[in-house]
C-alpha cells in the first residue's frame, strides 16, 4: 500500500501528502492505473484525520493527479489528455459528423444582419467597457424569456449571464459547494461533466436510471439516488430533465417530483442543465419551479441560435446570488456584454424563435430518415429530440463500431465517453442529427452506420438488436 513519506513536511499536512503523490507520480514509484488507499486507512497510517487525507486526495484531483469515483475509490490518472472528439476541427469536410450536437447551424439567424442592428443600438459604445459580473439587467431580462422555454418563472434579479452553459456549470458549482464534496450524476450522462467536477474538486457519484417498459432508459433511480445519499454523503444531483444527454428522455412531471422528495429529505442541491430544451414543444415545470429554495437552473442559447456568442443564463437560489457573481468575477470578471446584446436583440426581435421553428422542422424529417433507415435497431429519441441513442447487438463493442465508421469516413460517439463508471463501453452509440448541412450527406452516412452494424450482428454471439 502506497504511504507517503511526510516526516519533514512543513506548513499543512494535505498539501505535503498531495505533494507526496505529485512526487511518487513523477518518479515512476506510482504509475496510472493504481489505486491509493482508502482514506481512513491512510488516515490511519499517518496518524491524521481523516479530513486531512480528504483534502489531500482533492487536492491531488483538483491537480488532476488523481481521479476518484464514488464506491470504486481513487486511481493515478494518466499523465495527458487526448482532444475530446466533441472539439471541432478547423477544417474537416470529408467526414459526415454525426457525433458532435451542433444542431442545424447554417439556420442560425444572420450575424452580418444582426451586427448591422446592433451597431445603431443607442449607447452602444458602453458594450465595450466593463459591466457588473452578473451582466446588465436587460440582458439579465434577456434570460427571463429564454427561461420560459424550460418551465421557469425566473427572477431577473437572481439571473447572472455566463460565458456559455460550460462556464454557468462551473461557477455554479463552485458556488453551490465545496471542494470533496460528491455529487450525483446519471450512469450515463454529458461527457464535460465529469472534467468539470473534477476541476474544481467535486466527485462524480454514478447513479442507475430506470428503464421504462419498453426497455428504453428513464429518468435518474430515486431509491438509488437516497441510498447513494446516505452511502456517499451526497451534498448534490445533477439532471438533465428535458432532453437527456445521451439517452434523450424527458422526464415526467411525477419523475420529477420523485427526485425532488428525495433532494429534499436528503439535502441535496440540485443543478438542472438542459441546452436542448427549446427544441422540445410541450413544456414541463422546471426543477427551479418545484424546489426553487434548492434549484440552480442553467439555459443556454447555443444549442438554437449562436455557438460563437458564448452567452448563458444561470438562475440560482436566492442565497446564492452573491457568490455566482463573485465566482463569475473571479473566473472571466464578465460575460462579454457585445454578444448578450446581440442576443437579447434576436430574442426581441423574434429571430431566436424563428430560428428555432425552422430547425424544429428541419429535425422532424432527420428524426423519421434515422428511424427508418437505421431499422431494425432501436433508435431512443423523438421528432423533436435532436439526437438518438442507438441501441447495437448486444455485446457489440461500440468503440469497435466508432473505429469501423471513422475508416468510412462518419464520425459517431460509443457510450464510453458518456459512461460515469471506466469498464467495458454498453452496447449503445449516439448519433446527431443536425451537425451536418446536407441531407443527402446525412442519409449516405446513416447507411453506412445501418450496413456497418449489420456486418457486427453477424459475428458470433451478437444475434439480435438492444431493446
Amino acid at each position: 500500500m502506497w504511504v507517503p513519506n511526510i516526516e519533514a513536511a512543513e506548513g499543512p499536512i494535505y498539501l505535503a501528502i498531495a505533494d507526496a503523490l505529485e512526487a511518487d507520480i513523477g518518479g515512476g514509484r506510482l504509475s496510472q492505473g493504481d489505486r491509493l488507499p482508502p482514506q481512513r486507512e491512510l488516515a490511519y497510517r499517518l496518524g491524521v484525520t481523516l479530513g486531512t487525507v480528504t483534502r489531500a486526495y482533492g487536492e491531488a484531483e483538483r491537480r488532476r493527479l488523481v481521479k476518484g469515483e464514488t464506491g470504486r475509490g481513487t486511481y493515478v490518472a494518466s499523465k495527458t489528455q487526448k482532444v475530446s472528439p466533441l472539439a471541432p476541427a478547423e477544417d474537416e469536410p470529408e467526414t459526415c459528423d454525426l457525433a458532435r450536437n451542433f444542431a442545424y447551424p447554417h439556420l442560425n439567424p444572420s450575424l452580418a444582419e444582426g451586427l448591422v442592428r446592433m451597431a445603431g443600438t443607442p449607447g452602444i459604445d458602453r458594450l465595450n467597457g466593463f459591466v457588473p459580473s452578473e451582466g446588465l439587467k436587460a440582458h439579465r431580462e434577456t434570460g427571463v424569456l429564454v427561461f420560459k422555454d424550460y418551465g421557469l418563472d425566473a427572477d431577473p434579479a437572481r439571473i447572472a449571464v455566463t460565458c456559455g452553459a460550460q462556464h454557468g456549470i462551473q461557477v455554479t458549482c463552485q458556488a453551490l459547494f465545496r471542494p470533496g464534496d460528491a455529487i450525483a450524476v446519471d450512469g450515463f450522462t454529458y461527457p464535460s461533466i465529469f472534467s468539470s467536477l473534477a476541476g474544481i474538486g467535486l466527485k462524480a457519484a454514478p447513479v442507475p436510471s430506470l428503464r421504462g417498459s419498453d426497455g428504453g432508459f428513464a429518468a435518474m433511480d430515486p431509491e438509488a439516488l437516497a441510498r447513494a445519499a446516505r452511502s456517499h454523503g451526497l451534498k448534490g444531483v445533477f439532471l438533465m430533465p428535458n432532453m437527456h444527454n445521451p439517452t434523450t428522455h424527458t422526464m415526467s412531471e411525477e419523475e420529477r417530483q420523485d427526485l425532488v422528495r428525495v433532494a429534499r429529505d436528503h439535502d441535496l442541491k440540485i443543478v438542472e442543465d438542459d441546452p436542448y430544451t427549446p427544441f422540445l414543444t410541450e413544456t414541463l415545470p422546471a426543477f427551479g419551479a418545484l424546489a426553487p429554495e434548492r434549484t440552480a437552473s442553467i439555459a443556454s442559447i447555443s444549442k438554437v441560435c449562436s455557438p460563437g456568442s458564448r452567452i448563458g443564463f444561470v438562475h440560482v437560489p436566492g442565497p446564492f446570488g452573491d457568490t455566482i457573481r463573485n465566482k463569475i468575477g473571479e473566473s472571466t470578471w464578465m460575460a462579454s456584454p457585445i454578444t448578450a446584446e446581440l442576443i437579447a436583440g434576436w430574442v426581441r426581435e423574434g429571430h431566436l424563435f424563428k430560428a428555432l421553428r425552422m430547425k424544429r422542422k428541419a429535425n422532424r424529417e432527420r428524426f423519421k430518415m434515422a428511424e427508418s433507415l437505421l431499422s431494425p435497431y432501436r433508435l431512443q429519441s423523438g421528432p423533436n429530440k435532436v439526437f438518438g441513442w442507438l441501441g447495437l447487438p448486444e455485446g457489440a463493442d461500440p468503440d469497435a463500431v466508432q473505429a469501423a465508421l471513422a475508416q468510412q469516413k462518419v464520425s459517431v460517439l460509443s457510450s464510453r465517453y458518456f459512461q460515469a463508471r471506466d469498464r467495458a463501453p454498453a452496447p449503445y452509440l449516439r448519433i446527431t442529427f443536425g451537425s451536418e448541412d446536407s441531407d443527402e450527406r446525412f442519409r449516405e452516412a446513416l447507411a453506412r452506420v445501418k450496413s456497418t452494424i449489420d456486418q457486427f450482428a453477424k459475428l458470433p454471439g451478437l444475434v439480435r438488436p438492444v431493446g
